[in-house]
């Protein structure tokens, strides 16, 4: 009996040394063992930096409950997959080495970061580097503390990898003098890199003061700041933009793209300067985000669909618009577009859509939903008609006898106030007119006092229900 019992307790011994610990079940059987929180603040910080940019005081909570609710910059645990723990790294000296080769700091391939020096060429021979490289996802590291002045740059891929990082944690700035441009229509720019990564925490300056004096009454060529060209897979998070010379970033011939947590800011007054501009792309994700321009804070142009735009704050600025389309007689076309939970504040417009006469195409199945207007003169807005003041000193384009088809467009659950006279505007052309317009739970009515807001509606089919103010042509 004694010996039976004293081999059972050298048996369960056994059990408990051969035991593996839970951090190496964890890496034994690929389970992440690391876990991040992302900033529950991140929303005062927001406020932080436009409050600093803008002078005046700026608290989420004014923007509605859609921007009070806390869980709307906040992302609960996520698991890193594909990061190794401390101890995989001392376990291992190979993949430490693997991931110092995979970081490239411009600051080693001759930067000066000083904000006068030109440091393109340095940044240059840094990304050929980064784009060489197969170890791990290759980094191009722009450190804190440092500004760099880029002149034209071009970024090209294909890169070995199936994702590089372009880490901004420091500062970029534009020139300040337009003799100095060597290329007049692009700034940063990203060509067929796939998986492109662009985060960090720094900032873009476009210094687009010296061109928006010049270019504010003529349509001179100035820089777009950041313009993405075939990069599918794009994730750009965590970054502030301000002042860009034009549109602030322009996403073209994309797939797969996930945009947010980004701040643009230029003054309402900048022209042209839209925060994102969408063209020919699919599958793009817009979210937790503020911008403030002086043009529309995210423009939707033609070959895109699949276009999702949540919790997005905008204002000042000429709203969320799709168009505008069929410009010069062109063929166009936009569909499969949601715009939920978006704040409007003080902008020109809010959700738009815009088309000019003689294009042809179409925009369809677009919505509006949950939206909070907060003094914004033109709230909802479809115009079949439109054209810019260019068009309208010379006379071209009006009355083409064509259009754009605008039909199966959605507003729904929108409310607050209007700064101008007109709530809503349903400008539709004479021969084709708008179809299949639904409007569904809408309270708008002015910032002043007991004034009453109007309603222009031509050439429309649809329905509305619980309107305030009503639609008569629907």
């Amino acid at each position: 009996m004694e010996g039976r019992v004293l081999a059972t307790i050298f048996l369960f011994m056994i059990i408990l040394v051969a035991s593996p610990s839970p951090s190496s079940c964890a890496r034994l059987n690929g389970f992440p063992t690391t876990y991040t929180l992302r900033d529950n603040g991140a929303i005062g910080y927001y406020g932080d930096q436009v409050a600093a940019a803008t002078s005046n005081s700026f608290h989420n909570k004014e923007y509605g409950d859609v921007f009070a609710t806390p869980n709307t910059f906040k992302e609960y645990y996520r698991p890193l997959a594909n990061r190794q723990t401390d101890d995989d790294l001392q376990a291992s000296p190979d993949a430490l080495r693997s991931l110092e080769k995979s970081e490239f700091n411009v600051m080693n391939y001759g930067a000066v970061g000083n904000g006068q020096v030109d440091d393109t060429q340095a940044f240059l021979k840094a990304w050929g580097d980064v784009c060489g490289s197969t170890q791990g996802i290759p980094t191009l590291i722009i450190p804190k503390g440092n500004t760099f002045l880029l002149n034209s740059v071009e970024f090209k891929g294909p890169c070995k990898a199936a994702s590089v990082n372009f880490q901004l944690s420091g500062n970029i700035v534009a020139p300040n003098n337009m003799n100095a441009w060597k290329d007049k229509d692009q700034w940063v720019q990203f060509d067929d890199v796939q998986g492109l990564i662009i985060n960090g925490g720094g900032q873009i300056d476009g210094q687009g003061q010296v061109w928006w004096k010049v270019c504010d009454t003529t349509n001179c060529e100035r820089p777009t700041a950041l313009h993405i060209n075939k990069c599918d897979g794009l994730r750009l998070s965590d970054i502030t933009h301000i002042n860009s010379a034009r549109n602030h970033i322009s996403i073209t011939g994309c797939n797969g793209v996930q945009i947010s947590d980004i701040l643009i800011r230029a003054p309402d007054e900048s022209p042209n300067t839209d925060g994102i501009d969408i063209s020919a792309s699919t599958n793009i994700n817009i979210h937790n985000s503020f911008i403030g321009t002086g043009d529309d804070c995210i423009a939707i142009n033609s070959g895109s669909s699949h276009i999702n735009i949540t919790d997005v704050m905008c204002g000042p600025g000429h709203g969320i618009s799709v168009g505008s389309l069929g410009k010069q007689g062109s063929y166009s076309t936009v569909e499969d577009v949601q715009v939920r939970k978006c704040t409007f504040k003080g902008t020109q417009n809010g959700a738009r859509i815009k088309t000019w006469q003689g294009g042809s195409g179409y925009a369809r199945h677009i919505s509006f939903e949950d939206i909070i207007i907060e003094a914004a003169k033109n709230p909802i807005i479809i115009d079949q008609k439109y054209t810019d003041n260019l068009s309208t000193r010379t006379g071209t384009l009006l009355d083409q006898g064509n259009a754009v088809q605008v039909s199966d467009v959605t507003f729904r659950n929108i409310r607050g106030s209007v700064a101008g006279d007109t709530a809503i505007t349903l400008d539709c052309d004479d021969r084709i007119g708008c179809k299949n317009i639904v409007m569904d739970n809408i309270d708008l009515t002015s910032s002043v006092p007991g004034k009453k807001v109007s309603v222009y509606c031509k050439n429309v089919k649809g329905l509305s229900t619980l309107l305030s103010p009503s639609v008569p042509c629907l």
